[in-house]
């Protein structure tokens, strides 16, 4: 059983469920999954989660994302990126200021609504599904946070601009938006996460590199361990009899380390390695997922 994350560059051109599929496949008993599907035209971060390690992907959501995004100005597609049919377009090109001073209206919380080529269920059903069967329905919007984001480059006809968000965000929906703003329109022709969390592009690991031999001593140098993803979550080491407690689901009391405080998300260690996932009420650990 491998346990533990890797930092995968997910190339263009690939689907994020294809590059898990090539991994399995290459480790066939390997448990997998992944945080934060990227669209086949975009590139870079990618967490895979393994074995124990995917209890804790809905976790990794709460981190922030940064993006480095590029738009054409002038048109507008129907999937907001390359792939779309041209439907709104004009000769609208804004200044560098202009797209600077838009920018600021663009920071903090904000209500977004997704693309109609996206994964967002409607009905239970996939939206991009209803729109590629030229379904009319409606996206609602959701609310969004920006924590930042600048103007890096600007020709006539494009902008190159860097992000930092959080989950839900979608950066072909800001561009749409930008662009609107400014009584234009644009689509996104690049896009690439250079960082969700703790996983940084410049420590990722290129899908080639990952399942270039056979052995699995090969992959395992590449495996981060559980906690590596977890940096934004408290935990507490234990070396008590509180250990077989959790083990079973029971409930244990760290009111002696943390006082009668309430929190949402704590993990407790055991032995160096995580035991359990769970919440504080009133100084008291209730274990939602146990670690095996």
């Amino acid at each position: 059983m491998i346990n533990g994350w890797i930092n995968l560059n997910k190339p263009k051109g690939f689907s994020s469920a294809y590059c898990l599929n090539v991994i399995k496949n290459k480790f066939k008993k390997i448990k997998i999954g992944h945080a934060g599907t990227l669209d086949p035209l975009a590139e870079g971060v990618l967490p895979i989660a393994l074995g124990e390690a995917t209890k804790t992907v809905s976790l990794i959501h709460l981190q922030l994302k940064s993006y480095l995004f590029e738009i054409k100005w002038g048109s507008e597609t129907d999937t907001l990126d390359l792939e779309g049919k041209v439907i709104n377009q004009n000769e609208i090109y804004p200044e560098k200021n202009q797209v600077q001073n838009i920018l600021k209206k663009f920071i903090g919380w904000q209500m977004q609504i997704p693309p109609k080529f996206s994964a967002v269920k409607i009905n239970g059903k996939r939206s991009y599904e209803l729109a590629r069967n030229n379904l009319e329905f409606e996206m609602e919007e959701r609310k969004v946070l920006i924590k930042n984001i600048r103007l890096l480059k600007h020709e006539s006809n494009k902008s190159l601009f860097y992000i930092k968000c959080g989950t839900g965000t979608y950066i072909r929906s800001l561009a749409r938006d930008i662009a609107r703003s400014l009584d234009g329109f644009s689509h996104v022709t690049q896009l690439i996460r250079t960082r969700y969390g703790s996983f940084r592009i410049k420590n990722s690991n290129s899908l080639e590199k990952l399942i270039e031999k056979e052995s699995t001593d090969h992959f395992l140098k590449y495996v981060l361990d559980i906690q590596s993803a977890l940096i934004h979550i408290p935990s507490i080491k234990l070396k008590d009899e509180r250990i077989n407690l959790i083990k079973n689901g029971m409930k244990v009391s760290l009111v002696n380390e943390f006082g009668k405080v309430s929190l949402d998300n704590i993990y407790t260690e055991a032995l160096d390695k995580p035991l359990a996932l769970g919440y504080l009420k009133s100084g008291f650990f209730y274990p939602k997922r146990v670690f095996n």
